[in-house]
């Protein structure tokens, strides 16, 4: 079929019944959605979509115990971003995301190697000598689904808010990220605020480890992880009264030079209606290779790889059973 001016494949006409945006310019123009043609962010999430496919090899579960997933790039800082400028951007991704929410700014935070390749975290101190601009989520109507913008980060989040809420894959999730930081660029660009240069590429998973009944808080990491986790009885104090794990792990490139790390932590804790959990967190945080939207995906898929490989290899046998692995 024919591409138009905006890269869609024509078949409907855009009658602008909807009321979004004003000044349309796709009045008269031969489409194929009308929800999508008048939503920038919805025509680039078209373009983008299909492009990804789930790995076969990797480990699947099909009820995975996953509470939220946050996809995001850090880039260098926009100074010339303000308050106002977060309302233009929410102009473009608002009828998605109708919700509005303001929060204070992230820390730039730095995967850094010294001598050796040892992964050292770096959060970056600033001074402030002004009030600064805040951090935005645009938020979905059902509130499963959000983008944050701020100066020098984008991300995308997926949250659980209720039982029966199923998450919809990396797959889908990088479609969405991907397309809104197509449009997120296209927009900086247009109002004059530079370019988004990438410099590091985040992952993360937060999954909610439901203990089994009659479990002993000591003996919680042996249920859900491997038996190697099990807490040490002492002589003298008998059983741990509870437990945390934090693991690291340097993220290599093919030539195996360090580009990142895979950081596992779990800890107890407990849900708002009462039920005591283990929250396994994973994140893979590293520098992409490059500037490109190509470069951070690339990132974020082998963050992915890694991510769900561990938590395959760390968690029980027992517990894979009940999420169902295939």
């Amino acid at each position: 079929m024919p591409l138009d001016r905006a890269g869609l494949t024509s078949r409907e006409t855009c009658t602008r019944s909807h009321g979004y945006p004003a000044g349309c310019p796709n009045i008269g123009v031969h489409r194929f959605d009308i929800t999508v043609n008048c939503d920038p962010y919805l025509r680039a999430r078209a373009r983008l979509s299909g492009m990804t496919s789930r790995p076969t090899d990797l480990p699947d579960f099909a009820s995975p115990p996953i509470g939220e997933v946050s996809l995001g790039v850090q880039f260098n800082s926009l100074e010339g971003l303000l308050a106002p400028h977060l309302g233009l951007i929410w102009a473009d991704f608002r009828a998605s995301f109708p919700l509005l929410e303001q929060h204070p700014p992230l820390l730039p935070v730095f995967e850094t190697f010294t001598n050796g390749g040892t992964p050292s975290l770096i959060p970056q101190l600033q001074i402030l000598t002004s009030v600064p601009t805040p951090r935005v989520f645009f938020i979905n109507s059902d509130r499963t689904e959000l983008l944050q913008v701020q100066r020098d980060r984008f991300h995308h989040n997926w949250r659980k808010v209720a039982e029966g809420v199923e998450y919809p894959r990396f797959e889908k999730m990088l479609g969405t990220f991907e397309a809104g930081l197509t449009h997120l660029t296209k927009v900086i660009a247009d109002i004059g605020l530079g370019q988004i240069v990438p410099n590091q590429c985040e992952l993360t998973y937060v999954n909610h480890l439901t203990v089994p009944a009659g479990t002993k808080q000591s003996d919680i990491f042996a249920a859900l992880l491997k038996p190697w986790l099990k807490a040490p009885m002492l002589s003298d104090l008998g059983a741990a009264e509870d437990g945390r794990v934090m693991l690291r792990y340097i993220i290599r490139d093919k030539a195996k030079a360090p580009i990142g790390r895979l950081t596992i932590g779990a800890e107890p804790a407990r849900k708002l209606d009462g039920t005591d959990i283990v929250q396994m967190t994973l994140v893979a945080r590293g520098k992409p290779k490059g500037d490109a939207l190509g470069d951070v995906s690339e990132f974020l898929k082998l963050g992915r790889r890694h991510i769900v490989k561990s938590f395959d290899e760390i968690t029980s046998p027992e517990m894979h059973k009940i999420w169902g692995k295939k």
